[in-house]
């Protein structure tokens, strides 16, 4: 029979950036602790999550939602006007605020929620309340509640 507990604060690195989840339910496998979730559903938070974000996109968020979006770096830059290149420079900053203008960051993430959300009312509640901030180092966390 496997066992299972669950941890009050599990840091998550498989999407490229650091993930914190609450209340991570965890089973035991090969005597190795593995977090018992659905990978599709934690990426639904983590795209709500990062469209939603006051912060900037770091370099890993774009790579994660083009990813997510199911794009090459190509077709991604196509779609939103740019230029390979600047994708491609974007996603090797890594952790790092990719410096990227306001609007662009603003297309990104309403072109991800497009994928998840359907809802109008929804898309323009999204719309309305992004808005630049430049957050501290500490302030860009991303941590998700489990259950």
């Amino acid at each position: 029979m496997n066992e299972k507990k669950t941890i009050k604060r599990f840091v998550d690195f498989g999407f490229g950036f650091p993930i914190v989840i609450l209340n991570a339910p965890m089973l035991k496998v090969r005597e190795v602790w593995t977090p018992n979730i659905n990978q599709k559903v934690l990426q639904t938070k983590v795209v709500t999550y990062l469209c939603h974000y006051q912060g900037r996109l770091l370099g890993s968020h774009v790579k994660f939602l083009r990813l997510f979006l199911e794009m090459t770096v190509s077709s991604f830059a196509d779609h939103l006007g740019l230029s390979h290149p600047a994708v491609l420079k974007w996603e090797k900053l890594g952790i790092n605020p990719t410096g990227m203008n306001w609007s662009t960051e603003k297309d990104i993430r309403m072109l991800a929620f497009s994928k998840i959300s359907k809802s109008s009312k929804d898309f323009l509640e999204l719309y309305k309340s992004l808005e630049f901030k430049s957050l501290s180092r500490e302030e860009v966390e991303l941590v998700l509640r489990w259950g």
